[in-house]
């Protein structure tokens, strides 16, 4: 036993049954971090917000578009030029004097703004050269991924604790099960006794009554066990995804740890540091620090530089004649937009100091839950010996009465009292055993104890 301020902490150096059976349960955890179903959702999302930063990223590479505009039009605005009114006179002196009609009249030209047929078609190229918000946009959504990841691994810590727990609870369940088929075995005798002392006149009839009533109690308790038993494995095949009426492993043997010894103080600092959802939040404030910068760089100036080259004419011509090109330099600087700027920044901030203050609430729960499952450990470990003690001077009194009862000295009465005892405290035995073993579940998932517990698909960028 630890003292008051230590407790065990699971290093698995464990006894060939237990490693075998703590094989099984490892395999079992793997399976549901595999299968289940609500992870999944989390790992779509995690995946999802990698996807978002790739994009993010991708806003630093310039931008290559093809355009391509074929137009047909009539009317609109038209352009009237007199050339008949300036040339017309001209080429009547030149007609006089030569004597010939060597130049005709003309007539005024009316020439439509809008071409009758027309096409464009070029390849522009945008490089943005000095754009603040786009180094923060990316920094935001890599802070956002690096949260999901820090939510997808709180949630797969939170899924082996219930794992375990849920094997647990099916391995006591089978245990409990166990104790009434044999606690069974010993009201059929007690039946058979009773039956035999009143055929001969020992005791009369109430005692094979009784013998029958505690018979059936045991069997109506014997249909609730197995009622427990049933949900408690279906509830488990739900977390591994699978058949809930699929068979589970089972073994009979209680494991036995051996470890380190560590200070509840020791424990706090420990889930403090390593606690997903610490860092969940942690990468959320710097995302808020970041969406801060960003919307103070509003006020910053962007300058992009922009090029383009093609072809334009009233036909699909690509020659040195038809092509041209552009090149330009934008430069874009906000002065002024009603201080809607202003009012985002203060938005902006309000977040953050919200975030530090759910950081600061998420800190005293973690503590918290590091004490509960600290002392639940402590109390359960303190209760084994007790437990395991109760069970052995109780089945050395039950033998004893038992004895007495089928050569006639001792009262039914004795013998019933006896047999409960000795069944309460197998059942206490058990029940004490697993919830140690859920208790070390527990006490694991609130420090983050064995970070390389589990495996998942990591998202490379």
């Amino acid at each position: 036993m630890t003292s008051r301020k230590s407790i065990l902490i699971i290093l698995f150096l464990l006894s060939a049954c237990s490693v075998y059976s703590q094989s099984i349960l490892d395999e079992y955890v793997q399976e549901g971090l595999d299968n289940n179903l609500a992870l999944k959702q989390i790992e779509f999302s995690y995946e999802k917000s990698v996807a978002a930063l790739k994009e993010a990223q991708g806003s630093f590479l310039p931008s290559v578009d093809i355009n391509a505009r074929y137009t047909r039009a009539d009317g609109g605005r038209t352009i009237e030029f007199p050339v008949g009114d300036l040339m017309n006179p001209v080429y009547t002196t030149l007609n006089q004097l030569t004597g010939q009609q060597l130049f005709p009249t003309i007539k005024n030209q009316e020439i439509n703004f809008l071409r009758e047929e027309e096409q464009d078609t070029k390849i522009e190229f945008v490089q943005p050269l000095f754009q603040p918000e786009i180094y923060y946009n990316y920094k935001i959504k890599s802070n956002l991924s690096q949260a999901e990841k820090a939510a997808r691994n709180a949630y797969a810590r939170s899924l082996i604790c219930d794992i375990k727990s849920a094997y647990y609870n099916y391995m006591r369940a089978v245990r409990v099960l166990e104790i009434f088929e044999s606690t069974e075995d010993l009201l059929n005798e007690n039946l058979r006794v009773s039956k035999s002392l009143y055929e001969n006149n020992k005791v009369t009839i109430d005692v094979v009554y009784r013998a029958e009533t505690e018979l059936a109690k045991l069997r109506q308790q014997t249909e609730e066990a197995l009622s427990n038993e049933k949900t408690a494995k279906a509830y488990f095949n739900f977390l591994l995804n699978r058949g809930q009426e699929m068979e589970i492993v089972t073994h009979s043997v209680i494991q036995s740890y051996a470890g380190i010894d560590i200070t509840l103080e020791e424990a706090v600092k420990a889930a403090l540091r390593k606690r997903e959802e610490i860092q969940q939040i942690g990468f959320a404030g710097q995302a808020a620090d970041d969406n801060v910068s960003l919307n103070k760089s509003k006020f910053l100036p962007s300058l992009v530089f922009a090029a383009g080259y093609g072809f334009q004419g009233d036909e699909y011509k690509f020659t040195s004649e038809d092509d041209y090109w552009t090149a330009s330099l934008v430069f874009k600087w906000n002065l002024f937009r009603g201080f809607q700027d202003h009012l985002r920044i203060e938005q902006s901030e309000l977040d953050k100091k919200n975030l530090e203050l759910k950081k600061l609430e998420l800190e005293n729960q973690i503590s918290l839950q590091v004490r509960k499952a600290y002392y639940d450990l402590e109390v359960a470990q303190r209760s084994i010996e007790a437990a395991e003690l109760q069970e052995r001077t109780a089945n050395k009194s039950f033998e004893i009465v038992h004895k007495k009862f089928g050569a006639g000295m001792s009262s039914q009465i004795e013998f019933i009292d006896a047999r409960s005892t000795l069944t309460n405290a197998r059942l206490n035995n058990v029940i004490t055993q697993y919830r140690e073993m859920i208790s070390i579940a527990e006490l694991e998932k609130a420090i983050a104890a064995d970070p390389t517990a589990y495996s998942m698909k990591e998202v490379e960028l």
